[in-house]
């Protein structure tokens, strides 16, 4: 019996790994963008365990991947976030950002890791789960290229063995989806971040084809997928209005 028991407690251990951890502490967005003209940014905390208060510990990353105090600096860098309650942090530009580019956004990355309370049971491994979002620090001069749909320049060419996305704005523009022939996203795509100014080619039989569905992430994190036509090389968008 004690063997039979002993053995039930491993199979429901293993089956436990299964299941993937849920983040008790949430942010309320999924990019951040951080225009030059604002002297912050606040970015909302939620912890979302109904019993449990956590610790919320942020910080900045540049777009290397490395811990950064400045140009940008998130406050405060540790907190208490009580069971069902929020809190807000917030991002402040230091007279460093002078330093960065004018004629394009910059990358950086926000993070958060939830600290949970120590457990009173013995032998309990406990997680703390990371969170990251994309920041983009938009520059004053870049305002009056902004306008509605910008990401549609996007432009989209054929190759022999796959096709070329070419950015060649100064923002940063996420490929979050990307099809052909209207049958779902290509094998193997997850997404593709375009620098402003930069080329990406994709290649594979997964990608060959003379239409396109390609799914990019507006400001506010949500998915917009338009439609290329490719009659030649260059491929061309599908007007809203004349898409079939």
């Amino acid at each position: 019996m004690k063997k039979m028991i002993l053995r039930c407690v491993a199979v429901l251990m293993l089956a436990g790994a299964c299941y993937p951890a849920v983040a008790a502490v949430n942010l309320d967005r999924t990019r951040i963008i951080y225009n030059a003209s604002d002297k912050s940014v606040s970015v909302m905390l939620e912890n979302q365990s109904k019993e449990l208060p956590y610790l919320a510990q942020v910080w900045l990353e540049n777009a290397q991947g490395e811990k950064i105090t400045s140009p940008l600096v998130a406050l405060p860098p540790m907190q208490r976030i009580d069971a069902g309650q929020k809190s807000q942090i917030r991002i402040l530009q230091l007279p460093e950002t002078a330093g960065l580019p004018k004629d394009r956004e910059s990358l950086f990355y926000f993070n958060v890791r939830e600290v949970p309370p120590k457990s009173d049971m013995a032998n309990v491994m406990q997680v703390a789960i990371q969170s990251r979002v994309k920041l983009f620090f938009r520059p004053a001069e870049l305002r009056k290229l902004l306008k509605a749909d910008w990401q549609e320049q996007l432009q989209v060419s054929r190759l022999s063995n796959g096709l070329k996305l070419t950015n060649p704005t100064p923002f940063y523009i996420t490929v979050g989806y990307l099809g052909k022939d209207n049958k779902g996203n290509a094998s193997g795509f997850d997404s593709v971040m375009l620098a402003p100014f930069a080329t990406e080619s994709l290649t594979g039989s997964q990608y060959v084809s003379d239409r396109y569905s390609l799914g990019y992430m507006d400001d506010y994190g949500g998915l917009q997928v338009n439609q290329y036509h490719c009659p030649s090389v260059q491929c061309q968008l599908i007007s809203k209005d004349d898409k079939r």
